[in-house]
């Protein structure tokens, strides 16, 4: 499983939601809103995606990682990780709902 999600990630998506989520981050410092841009940043990388929903987790994972580093606190790691599933399965859940 884990042969088969790297050879078919896309970095499109994931540079995307990780832009959005530390421009987010950098330019609205405050503490609840990191929370919100980790779930927005994630939502959109997982809707630009083609693969299915497994991928998008992954992806959201990775951004929620990231973005945790804007906080400087190691307990906010878990968070964001959990926030960025959150957001990655919101995007898929729409993108499935608008494409039908």
């Amino acid at each position: 499983m884990v042969d088969e999600i790297v050879n078919n990630i896309e970095f499109k998506p994931i540079i995307i939601g990780v832009l959005v989520s530390v421009i987010l981050i950098l330019v609205f410092p405050m503490g609840i809103l990191h929370c919100f841009w980790v779930i927005v940043g994630s939502a959109i990388s997982s809707f630009l995606t083609c693969n299915p929903t497994k991928y998008a987790l992954v992806y959201g994972a990775i951004i929620g990682l990231i973005s945790s580093f804007f906080m400087l606190t190691v307990f906010t790691i878990p968070l964001y990780i959990i926030l960025g599933l959150f957001g990655a399965f919101v995007g898929k859940v729409i993108q499935t709902k608008l494409t039908g």
